[in-house]
């Protein structure tokens, strides 16, 4: 082989190694995660919780290129424990406790499908406990002495996809925070309602460990795109 062809075969070599470099760096997507390791703990003896993150949000920053079909796949999880605890006695024959930790996502402080703005249910449940027993009873009516009481705990851990489409190029920040909502028996859950006393007709919610997790992806359209119902 001449020289000057072994030249000019290299040169066609490097020519495409450069062209390909750059398209397998722009192929590849971005990734970035916080991880809070702190234990939401069910105690075995009463069921009661303690422990878990300290605060109710994670974060984190991911930069993406200038491309109308970069899109941004977030998985926030998370382990939650419920508590609740309905009693009933000879003056109340009906108690109800519901417990909820509801999760929210935003990019740059949007709202991030499927969360419209009142976030996502990652963990809920209601307990009812009634009896007629105690009408029937006379010694129970007489003496004020007989009450039943049903307590509840759960831990489990959940993570839900959440798809944020076009985000444009530049850095964003992602943010996720988390509620826990309580209800009384009111029929309203309000973060004031849960306890921390774990006493009779209480409910109460904790967090942890939790991550969040975001990866930058392409979005074709005439691969499937991204459809949001």
């Amino acid at each position: 082989m001449s020289s000057k062809l072994f030249g000019l075969l290299s040169v066609a070599t490097l020519a495409i190694a450069l062209a390909a470099a750059p398209a397998m760096a722009q192929s590849s997507g971005n990734f970035a995660a916080q991880i809070l390791s702190d234990q939401c703990v069910l105690s075995s003896a009463d069921g009661s919780l303690s422990g878990g993150i300290a605060g109710t949000q994670m974060d984190t920053f991911i930069q993406t290129p200038n491309s109308g079909q970069t899109a941004l796949l977030i998985t926030p999880s998370l382990v939650t424990g419920l508590y609740t605890n309905t009693n009933i006695n000879t003056s109340k024959s009906l108690s109800s406790e519901t417990a909820a930790v509801v999760v929210e996502v935003s990019v740059d402080g949007n709202p991030v499908a499927p969360d419209t703005g009142n976030g996502v249910i990652y963990d809920e449940r209601f307990q009812q406990l009634s009896s007629n027993l105690f009408s029937q009873l006379t010694e129970c009516v007489s003496n004020d002495n007989c009450n039943i009481d049903l307590i509840l705990s759960t831990a489990s851990a959940h993570s839900f996809n959440f798809v944020a489409p076009s985000v444009g190029g530049g850095d964003h920040h992602l943010v996720v925070t988390w509620s826990f909502l309580c209800d009384n028996g009111t029929g309203t859950l309000t973060a004031a309602a849960c306890s921390k006393s774990f006493s009779n007709n209480s409910a109460a919610a904790c967090a942890g460990p939790g991550s969040i997790t975001v990866q930058q992806v392409k979005a074709f359209s005439q691969s499937g795109g991204i459809s949001i119902q």
